[in-house]
């Protein structure tokens, strides 16, 4: 794992926040993906893979001073990992 995530279940407000640090293996995601994810709404920005015992539906992370949202998972793996992708806001309401 390289890389430390905040997992996110949102409060009413950001101290109300729900926050998880897990450690990630971080990757950039490819062009499919990026195309995939721009029909959604958003701008892929990586795949974090983490261990399934981890996660618990968080539909946001911080990673690299950045709030993103965890559009899409798969999982989880043979290896008891899931994969996360996350994603920026874009168009209406945000990037």
């Amino acid at each position: 794992m390289d890389a430390l995530i905040t997992l996110i279940h949102p409060g009413e407000t950001d101290e109300t926040d729900e926050k998880t640090e897990v450690f990630a293996e971080v990757e950039s995601t490819g062009r499919d993906e990026f195309v995939a994810a721009g029909e959604r709404g958003f701008k892929a920005s990586n795949k974090f893979t983490v261990w399934n015992n981890e996660y618990d539906a968080q539909p946001e992370c911080i990673y690299n001073g950045k709030r993103l949202t965890i559009y899409r998972t798969y999982g989880p793996r043979d290896d008891d990992r899931i994969e996360l992708y996350a994603a920026e806001r874009v168009g209406r309401y945000g990037g």
